[in-house]
């Protein structure tokens, strides 16, 4: 069986963290999420202290990394899920040489709009960890309406990186996902050899 490995990537607030957890209970592989390993790292530094600020999320990206390198050398599949940004999936995709390794990128994407709103609904519902931005809230002190409609969908196109097998999910209505036919689509990648 050839070395696989799935990527779960897209927009703030497209469902990605929620896709890629059910997707690993359907495949039975594991799923690293790069904010909850940021979110570790900053519990354990503590808000007092100011590390997180300059550097938990390369430092997460970083341990993302090496954790997927522990499984191509084991030939395990897995599962990762953060935004990502080009560079991000350029340092994967050596890696993926480096193990001769397929992946399989979801690319999870929607209205700016509706993606914003869901995105500032963590904010009111408290379900937002500390150290993510809140939406602005009138002061110029969190992620705006604006980033999200005008510089997100610049940021993030995931479309145009050179790596595997990509499948773009419109996630504005999440009724309208259909998960059966997202979860075939990657036992056929894990199973196919």
């Amino acid at each position: 069986m050839k070395n696989k490995i799935i990527l779960v990537g897209g927009y703030c607030a497209a469902g990605k963290s929620t896709f890629a957890r059910k997707l690993s209970q359907e495949l039975n592989i594991p799923c690293f999420e790069k904010d909850t390993i940021d979110e570790t790292l900053c519990d354990g530094f503590g808000r007092e202290s100011k590390v997180y600020e300059m550097e938990s999320e390369n430092v997460a990206f970083d341990l993302m990394l090496y954790i997927a390198e522990r499984f191509l050398q084991t030939e395990k599949p897995c599962i990762f899920e953060n935004v990502f940004v080009l560079e991000e999936l350029g340092k994967i995709k050596s890696l993926l040489e480096k193990y001769n390794c397929e992946c399989l990128l979801f690319i999870l994407k929607g209205n700016p709009d509706v993606m914003f709103e869901r995105y500032a609904e963590r904010d009111r519902t408290g379900e937002r960890h500390w150290i993510h931005y809140p939406a602005e809230n009138g002061s110029n002190d969190g992620v705006s309406k604006s980033w999200f409609i005008n510089d997100m969908p610049k940021m993030y196109k995931l479309e145009e990186a050179e790596i595997g097998q990509k499948i773009i999910v419109d996630t504005t209505s999440f009724d309208k996902i259909n998960y059966d036919d997202l979860f075939s689509i990657a036992k056929r990648f894990i199973m196919d050899t």
